[in-house]
């Protein structure tokens, strides 16, 4: 097969032995040169830093990433762009890019092969170099993001630039080249792009056709400056730039990566690379662009030297052409041109003007020497304004930039050549500048809820076009706060209409919260509220019916404000301008149809309940989407279908709940979500598709803790994975690099996690050397939950391990839940659970005989014992050994009119207050059974209780018959 003669590798530079391909980047071996490290200064970084790359070019081969696989957590490696001996370069999707919804979430990840990692003191260059590539901006240069590693693999993040290589064009115009109108513009970018590494003190040292990309618009980008070293580049007085310390140098024998046929005869020798190495390098490229040959015929400087050989004639240039040409391709640094501004300077095709004779050049010398005063005058004034410009950017400046206007007025004054200097050399003042802008609008720790002004900095920032990392990275988190920031005071604008706020002054009242709905979205609909609506025309009307037209003309102006097209309201602007109506005890004002009014009302209910539904949706928050559903749900005349909007929605806030969970490693709190959608909505492929991929998940890591499984049990493991992949590739993949993001899976793989089972053919664990999971030492006390596994894909409910002396027992963690006894009815088919339940609420409307039935249910299949508690176990683990009482913990508030708005009806999810000891809800929800002797009780109140017995200490006697407010949780004794 054809080698491509333009790719990097790693081999030995052996004159005897090299290989005929000789624009191929190579890299030195270790014993080439020793390590050396010269400059001034100090190093940045830690010694530990140092350390770290070293372990890491000792550690043996890892698993080469390939297309699928996701590194560090984020990014997923879609396809393949190229590969070279230093590595391979893919295009990535950033997964974080993707939550945030960017809309172009793609970047290039090159990936360094084993024999680049082996080299010592390659990985700390490429880290200071990748760091110093990131400082230096420029259109014509690719961005450098970061540079990373993920286990032993090192990898760099860079822009994604969608074209094709300058070999490739050169290539498509066979041996021809391409003209010097066509190639000026490459010529130019590519000059821009070394000359402003070369003014950030760093030399390319791989310069060639391979390492430019041509974008679809013609413009040239130069990338691989990650993997360039930082040269000696003069400095007045050894003095680093920009105060930075860390100018050590790593000589070309450290590294020692280079294209022989584009390397200078100094860099062969292994000098110091300095920026004459990189003039060299452009000069091999632009005579083989203008060509389609190089200059030398691929030999190496050194080869040429010895053969006496000179730069060719390039056909269609002018003898200043070919000299600026003839002096960059000098084989001696001696006689080579320094700096590639120059040879870009002789390059350019003069205007007639500069063509002009001599005598007439002489004839006006004079008047060039006249007006050289007046040019350097102005270029100094350039250099001025745009040295003025920048300063404004920084803070306490006496006219610093205080708004985004001031900024485009500020640059408005500028030439388009001074306006682009501003824009590069300042990239880090104005990245700072834009933050603290946005700040200014946005910062909901402070109360600043300004999104419109957050959106002219989004705009400004277009505008400016420049690299800012850190306001990007704000600005995505700005978005995500801005749903959540609606959907909380769409939870606050439903409550004040509940509670009849409707014309206060308060910060709780409707007119406060819908200022600050407002402030956040001018257009969100909730300032169309049409319950709002309703009930201003309501309120207003019963004011006016009480006779009390002065109120009724100030709420009347308060509503207008917030609704000024409302025809309802206007009716009534009308109505209060006539004469007041007769009114009698005998004959009472008329008040509208109670049957049309309660149509309207219960139609403009369910609008606001499915917009509530939209925004708790688009901030993932799936307890308020499930309130919102039921209320829908109640108000319908037929079932919701499983794929209209509103289930459309609570699906959507349960994926994103269980995205959440799973990326805080937290996979049974996933499925759980997902099931309790399933419960509301019925059966939706979305939600059954991601409820069998968080299933598995739970499933496999269940059994990595289990002392072994079966051969059967692993088998059947991987079946149902490799039927997952088939059926969801997408999701398992996308759950897979969540969990890894969450340090929960350093497998990378779930198939990994099962190749690395303890199988054997045993059928179960033997009687007697079970491992009690809630028995680990410093467990008591400290409210980490335990639990049971059963078997492979099932496990018990969370427990805390409650203190008692020297013999401590397990409590669950909340009361049973109807999760809980879902669970027991499947395994046991003798019950079911029926639908449309919260599979988080507390079981209850249960006798105590089902209670014990689960108990003895969970004894059986975890071989430990489950019971209810003594009414002692109970007290103790309630007051947390710190005799703490929950009081008016849940007690009363749920079954309110808001309770059912807010909560499931009746009674909210099993999310009281947490004691010490880490059980949550002991007073409040249900009441629950304890034994007392031969006899039952409950303790703790409920929801129908009331604040006078929502305490750990109210109790009462119980039959153990069902209750609508009676529920239980149990205890688990510990070996």
């Amino acid at each position: 097969m054809h080698e491509d003669n333009d790719a990097t590798r790693v081999a030995p530079v052996d004159a005897a032995r090299r290989d005929h391909d000789d624009d191929r980047t190579i890299v030195k071996p270790v014993n080439d040169a020793p390590s050396t490290r010269t400059g001034t200064g100090t190093q940045s970084g830690s010694v530990g830093t140092s350390e770290a790359w070293e372990r890491l070019a000792t550690l043996a081969p890892g698993e080469s990433p390939t297309v699928g696989t996701v590194l560090k957590g984020r990014f997923f490696l879609e396809r393949e762009l190229g590969r070279g001996g230093m590595g391979v370069v893919f295009l990535a999707r950033d997964e974080r890019k993707v939550e945030a919804r960017d809309r172009d979430p793609y970047v290039a990840v090159k990936v360094l092969n084993d024999q680049f990692r082996k080299h010592p003191d390659s990985l700390i260059a490429l880290q200071r170099e990748a760091r110093r590539a990131q400082q230096f901006a420029n259109d014509h240069i690719v961005r450098v993001y970061d540079f990373d590693k993920d286990g032993s693999n090192v990898f760099m993040t860079m822009e994604y630039v969608e074209g094709s290589d300058l070999r490739a064009l050169m290539r498509g115009r066979g041996r021809d080249g391409l003209t010097f109108a066509e190639a000026w513009p490459l010529i130019e970018g590519m000059a821009a792009a070394l000359q402003r590494a070369h003014e950030a003190g760093v030399v390319h040292s791989d310069f060639k056709p391979g390492n430019v990309m041509v974008t679809a618009t013609g413009v040239a980008k130069v990338f691989d400056f990650g993997i360039a070293r930082a040269g000696h580049v003069a400095r007045d007085g050894n003095v680093p730039r920009d105060g930075l310390d860390d100018e050590t140098v790593f000589d070309a024998g450290t590294l020692g990566a280079m294209t022989p046929a584009y390397a200078s005869l100094a860099m062969l020798r292994g000098e110091p690379p300095t920026p004459a190495d990189d003039v060299y390098a452009f000069g091999c490229v632009v005579v083989e662009l203008l060509t389609g040959r190089h200059p030398f015929a691929k030999k190496t400087a050194e080869e040429a030297l010895s053969a006496g050989l000179r730069p060719p004639v390039v056909p269609g240039l002018d003898k200043r052409q070919q000299k600026a040409l003839a002096d960059a391709l000098a084989l001696t640094a001696e006689r080579r041109t320094a700096d590639i501004a120059t040879v870009l300077a002789g390059l350019r095709r003069r205007r007639l003007r500069e063509r002009a004779t001599p005598w007439v050049a002489a004839a006006v010398v004079a008047g060039v020497v006249a007006t050289g005063g007046a040019w350097y005058a102005s270029h100094r004034a350039e250099q001025q304004h745009v040295a003025d410009t920048l300063r404004r950017f920084n803070p306490g400046q006496p006219d610093a930039f205080t708004g985004e206007e001031q900024v485009r007025q500020g640059l408005a004054g500028l030439t388009s050549d001074e306006r682009r200097r501003v824009v590069v050399d300042g990239a880090d003042a104005i990245d700072r500048f834009l933050v603290r802008e946005l700040a200014a609008h946005w910062d909901p720790a402070e109360g600043r809820l300004d999104y419109a002004g957050a959106e002219r900095t989004f705009a400004l920032r277009a505008e400016l076009k420049t690299f800012a990392p850190k306001f990007d990275r704000r600005r995505d988190e700005v978005v995500h706060e801005r749903e959540d920031q609606l959907n909380r005071l769409d939870t606050a604008l439903s409550e004040a209409i509940l509670a009849g706020r409707l014309f206060g002054d308060g910060a709780d009242d409707v007119p406060a919260i819908l200022g600050r709905i407002r402030s956040v979205d001018p257009t969100s609909r909730l300032l169309a509220n049409p319950e709002l609506e309703l009930k201003f025309g309501m309120a207003i009307e019963a004011s006016q019916r009480q006779g009390d037209t002065a109120a009724a003309e100030k709420q009347l102006a308060i509503a207008r404000a917030w609704f000024p097209t409302s025809s309802r309201l206007a009716a009534i602007a009308e109505a209060l301008k006539g004469p007041p109506p007769a009114t009698s005890a005998a004959m009472p004002a008329p008040a509208p149809s109670p049957d049309h009014e309660g149509t309207d009302l219960a139609a403009a209910e369910r609008t606001s309940r499915l917009e509530s539904l939209r925004h708790a949706a688009a901030a993932g928050d799936l307890d308020k989407a499930l309130a919102s559903f039921h209320a829908l749900s109640a108000g319908a005349t037929a079932p919701s279908a499983a794929n209209d909007e509103a289930a459309g929605l609570l699906a959507q806030a349960a994926l994103a709940a269980a995205r959440s969970a799973c990326a805080a490693g937290h996979w049974k709190d996933a499925a759980a979500s997902i099931q309790t959608a399933l419960d509301a909505t019925g059966e939706r492929t979305d939600l059954r598709r991601a409820k069998t991929r968080y299933d598995l998940a739970v499933a496999v890591m269940n059994a990595a803790k289990a002392p072994s499984v079966t051969t059967a049990e692993q088998d059947d493991l991987s079946k149902r994975l490799h039927a997952a992949r088939k059926d969801d590739a997408v999701g398992m993949k996308d759950m897979e690099a969540a969990m890894v993001a969450s340090k929960g899976l350093p497998e990378g793989t779930l198939d990994d996690v099962v190749k690395k089972l303890h199988a054997t053919e045993v059928a179960g664990p033997v009687t007697g050397t079970l491992r009690d999971p809630c028995a680990r030492k410093g467990l008591a006390g400290t409210a980490r939950e335990c639990f049971d596994t059963f078997a492979v894909g099932s496990y018990g409910p969370a427990m805390v391990v409650i203190p008692n002396g020297r013999k401590p027992f397990a409590m669950m963690r909340t009361e049973a839940t109807v999760a809980n006894l879902d669970q027991f009815c499947r395994a046991t088919r003798t019950c079911v659970i029926n639908r449309g339940q919260n599979a988080n609420d507390p079981a209850r409307s249960i006798p105590v005989e089902f209670a014990r039935r689960y108990a003895a249910w969970l004894t059986q299949i975890s071989g430990h014992l489950y019971r209810l508690p003594t009414e002692q176990e109970w007290l103790a683990a309630a007051r947390g050994g710190a005799n703490w009482d929950g009081e008016n913990d849940a007690c009363g508030e749920a079954s309110s009119a808001l309770g059912r708005l807010i909560h499931s009806p009746e009674l909210g999810p099993a999310t009281g207050k947490a004691n010490p000891w880490g059980l949550v809800g002991v007073t409040g929800g249900v009441w629950e059974w304890v034994t007392r002797g031969g006899a039952l009780a409950v303790r703790g109140g409920s929801f129908r209780s009331g604040p006078a017995q929502c305490s750990v200490n109210s109790t009462r006697p119980s039959d153990g018959t069902a209750d609508r407010d009676v529920g239980f949780r149990l205890v688990r004794e510990i070996r």
